[in-house]
């Protein structure tokens, strides 16, 4: 989890960090937790870095809490924005912001603890939705529902997504078949994985994607994959 902090008071900028350490610490999660000027943070956001979280006061010198949040928010538009103030007169203004939370500061220890909380159980929420595809040097989140297919080629796995996009993993069928959803995924051909979703037709010992590429059903799957297919789109009332 990466957070960011702007605070001009840097010793509450100390309280807060501990607080936070300590929940994720009883998690046994790792977290990354940084204290940066607003205009700093906006020049990171520009060059495509991003956290999980933001934490900001209201009542800054130079830029506000609230007009930072207005510029966080046209560059990241999913960011979660927490306010962290002794003042309670912005929260109607921070709500016209998009912000995740408002907690005072007086009494921020055991509600700032809820919120991460809630953070917490949405991120594996959202883990569950997505297939994680890990190179040497990068890795990448691949919403499930994205994926029309994989196949594979050599040592390498092709992972074919809608709108053209085309991921590639150096891993065995096999291993990432066992780690895709069985209910959604179907494997067809020993180097073909499907998503049931965007099947569009099924005739001839063949499978039309939504896209339009046509996949060939090995022989032997041939009965398996229908009757897998039959019990898919009864399931989702097809």
């Amino acid at each position: 989890m990466r957070i960011v902090i702007v605070e001009d008071d840097s010793c509450f900028v100390e309280e807060v960090k501990g607080a936070i350490r300590n929940f994720y610490a009883d998690k046994r999660e790792a977290v990354e937790i940084r204290h940066l000027e607003g205009t700093t943070l906006l020049e990171e956001l520009k060059g495509q870095k991003s956290y999980d979280i933001y934490l900001f006061d209201v009542e800054m010198p130079g830029m506000s809490g609230l007009d930072l949040a207005a510029k966080v928010r046209s560059l990241d538009v999913n960011a979660r924005i927490l306010f962290l103030t002794s003042y309670e007169k912005y929260a109607l203004q921070s709500i016209r912001t998009g912000a995740y939370y408002y907690i005072l500061k007086d009494s921020y220890q055991k509600e700032l603890r809820l919120i991460l909380e809630r953070i917490c159980r949405e991120e594996e929420e959202q883990k569950a939705d997505y297939y994680v595809i890990l190179t040497k040097s990068h890795g990448y989140r691949v919403r499930l529902d994205n994926i029309l297919y994989v196949t594979k080629e050599k040592k390498y796995a092709f992972f074919q997504c809608l709108n053209g996009g085309v991921y590639m993993e150096r891993d065995s069928l096999e291993k990432i078949y066992s780690r895709l959803p069985g209910n959604r995924f179907l494997m067809i051909e020993r180097g073909i994985i499907v998503n049931m979703k965007h099947i569009m037709e099924f005739e001839n010992g063949k499978v039309v994607m939504r896209n339009g590429d046509t996949l060939p059903v090995g022989r032997h799957l041939n009965t398996a994959v229908k009757d897998r297919l039959a019990d898919y789109f009864m399931t989702i009332g097809l």
